[in-house]
């Protein structure tokens, strides 16, 4: 097959018709001290990977998010989704997918082995088995795998049997869930929560499984919060950013990010060089930080804070107004 991928073309999305005007999400510091050139992402799985029904999919707003998050970075996600199959089609070409160049994995795939097994046609252990194979691959292309909880099956009222065949079905996608839990947890990667997120909320889907426009653009918000995680632990480089409230008043707040346990000094100084004292000495763990200081004992006026942190110097700009 032939992959999809997709470059970032800021909100085309948003002008398509496809979807509704969106809010975009919050953008975490991660975003500033991502540490890569680029964001390059592989997505793999069933139907709901590869967009069904057309032309919906959850990558073209989840291009939009990270774009808006991540601007100056370049980003490439690659669609690798063919629908109807099952972990163990996927298997087969699992190798060509991870020909493509990339930083990050998500892979969504099991609703159609939940209907094998429903059907007595397959087990479960052999879908933990083709899981487990599938990240060994990605693993060893260093690449950082992301596991999405399969969506339910939509369960239509009373007794029937289709009512009766979905919550089959959706019993074997909570044992299917579940094992991938336990999965991601052994090899310490991330999950990505649909299951939990678009719960049986049926204003989400399209069909008995598929999300509408909706509801793909709250799996791009689930896939962009776990990938937003992954760069937090893993992908960041040290900084700092401006401080907030600027200007102050009373107090302002220090942002700055470390990549390992690290001592933090930040001094004050005036415009005319002088030192007005060390306002923050202490260790601090990797990642993001925030601290506030107590500007009220300091004049009105223009001060550098200078920042001292794993061997890198930076310097701001507080004002202090009263």
């Amino acid at each position: 097959m032939t992959t999809r991928f997709l470059v970032l073309a800021g909100c085309f999305f948003m002008h398509t018709g496809l979807y509704a005007q969106i809010n975009f999400p919050i953008c975490g510091p991660q975003a500033q001290f991502y540490s890569k050139d680029s964001l390059r992402i592989i997505t793999f799985g069933a139907s709901t990977v590869e967009g069904v029904p057309k032309p919906l999919n959850f990558q073209m707003p989840l291009q939009a998010y990270l774009g808006h998050c991540y601007g100056t970075k370049p980003v490439t996600i690659f669609n690798n989704g063919v629908a109807g199959e099952t972990t163990a089609q996927g298997l087969l070409r699992i190798d060509a997918a991870l020909n493509n160049k990339a930083d990050f994995f998500l892979i969504l795939m099991g609703a159609n082995d939940a209907i094998r097994i429903t059907d007595n046609q397959l087990r479960l252990s052999a879908v933990v088995d083709n899981m487990r194979l599938l990240i060994a691959k990605a693993k060893a292309k260093n690449l950082s795998v992301i596991i999405g909880t399969v969506q339910y099956f939509v369960e239509t009222r009373g007794t029937t049997a289709e009512r009766l065949l979905s919550r089959r079905r959706n019993r074997n996608i909570d044992l299917i869930n579940s094992a991938y839990r336990t999965i991601a947890k052994e090899n310490n990667i991330r999950i990505a929560d649909i299951n939990s997120t678009l719960g049986k909320d049926i204003s989400l889907y399209s069909d008995d499984v598929h999300p509408n426009a909706r509801g793909y653009e709250v799996l791009a918000l689930v896939w962009f919060d776990a990938i937003n995680q992954e760069i937090a632990q893993n992908f960041q480089s040290v900084g700092v950013v401006q401080n907030y409230p600027n200007p102050a008043n009373t107090y302002t707040k220090l942002g700055f990010t470390l990549t390992a346990a690290a001592r933090v000094r930040i001094t004050l100084y005036n415009t005319a060089g002088q030192n007005m004292g060390v306002i923050f000495d202490d260790y601090r763990n990797a990642g993001y930080q925030e601290e506030q200081i107590s500007t009220s004992q300091y004049t009105a006026g223009i001060y550098i804070l200078y920042y001292e942190l794993t061997g890198l110097k930076f310097s701001k700009k507080l004002i202090i107004v009263h």
